[in-house]
């Protein structure tokens, strides 16, 4: 059965879907792999449908790209599990925000980029809530 017929069988599906259905909107954190999402991103999207429904996300990338192409795929993604995508977006590249490539070290412009994306996140979200209930 897809997703989308909401028939889980398993529990570790079921406990997801309680625990996903429990909040307005998300702020997705991913590494870009390949060009795209890792696959455990990938599955933890795909293996439930309507919990995911008219919320709100948002997307924090990190590669050597900034992993802006992950965020790409996370953008369809996100559009087929019919999830309103913010614009805003914070990237961040190895080579700017990351000392010696392993340490994470945030540029000032990357945190400014993070606030306006939370104040995005949290007002779809707001306005989101009033179609799911």
């Amino acid at each position: 059965m897809p997703p989308s017929m909401g028939n889980y069988q398993h529990e570790h599906t079921k406990k997801w879907a309680r625990a996903v259905a429990e909040f307005d909107g998300y702020v997705f954190v991913t590494a870009e792999y390949n060009h795209s999402v890792p696959g455990a991103l990938k599955n933890a999207l795909d293996f439930i449908y309507a919990e995911w429904n008219n919320k709100a996300a948002g997307f924090v990338s990190y590669g050597s790209a900034g992993g802006v192409r992950a965020v790409e795929n996370l953008r369809l993604i996100s559009g087929e599990l019919q999830m309103a995508d913010v614009r805003a977006q914070v990237a961040l590249p190895f080579a700017t925000d990351f000392e010696g490539f392993t340490t994470f070290t945030p540029s000032a412009t990357a945190e400014e980029d993070l606030d306006v994306l939370i104040e995005q996140v949290l007002a779809w979200s707001t306005a989101l809530k009033t179609i799911r209930h």
